[in-house]
């Protein structure tokens, strides 16, 4: 079967979740330490914000429709962030002794000690838990503006775009 007639935005984002969730998670395992700078976190998080814009520009360059690459942009985004933090629970639970000497656990270690819960393992993953939905709603509005970003551009030149937009 061939690539275009079996796309799929939420198979292409499972593919990019399991991708950069696989890749944090060796990168976690070769230097648990390693400092999430604005220029590191850019890096990682940089190419899968494009590949979104890709997707909806691609959707929106098929179909002519601005809404196309929207919805396109959302959609990776969101089983990206499925996947991804599927993977992330996976990452603290490997490694959660290595991750609490990292300067950005210093902030949820001192939580943890003034909470009163006696199991470090069971205060991590609630917390990660109670952030989902923020978390979602971010890579929805960043999947949101990839979205339009690669969907204008898609529909540039499209000959029904004026018509279908």
């Amino acid at each position: 079967m061939h690539w275009r007639s079996s796309y799929s935005p939420l198979l292409l984002g499972f593919i990019v979740g399991l991708a950069f969730g696989s890749a944090n998670l060796l990168m976690t395992w070769l230097d648990p330490l390693a400092d999430d700078a604005p220029g590191a976190l850019l890096l990682f998080y940089g190419p899968m914000f494009f590949i979104w814009a890709v997707a909806s520009f691609r959707a929106a360059q098929r179909s002519g429709r601005l809404l196309s690459g929207v919805i396109t942009g959302a959609i990776v985004a969101s089983a990206t962030f499925v996947v991804y933090d599927l993977l992330i629970f996976l990452r603290i639970n490997l490694f959660l002794t290595e991750l609490t000497g990292r300067a950005d656990w210093q902030y949820i270690m001192s939580r943890f000690r003034a909470s009163g819960v006696e199991s470090l393992r069971l205060f991590v993953n609630v917390d990660y838990v109670q952030g989902i939905p923020l978390k979602l709603g971010v890579s929805c509005a960043i999947g949101l503006l990839m979205g339009v970003a690669g969907g204008i551009v898609g529909t540039l030149g499209h000959p029904d775009a004026v018509a279908t937009a």
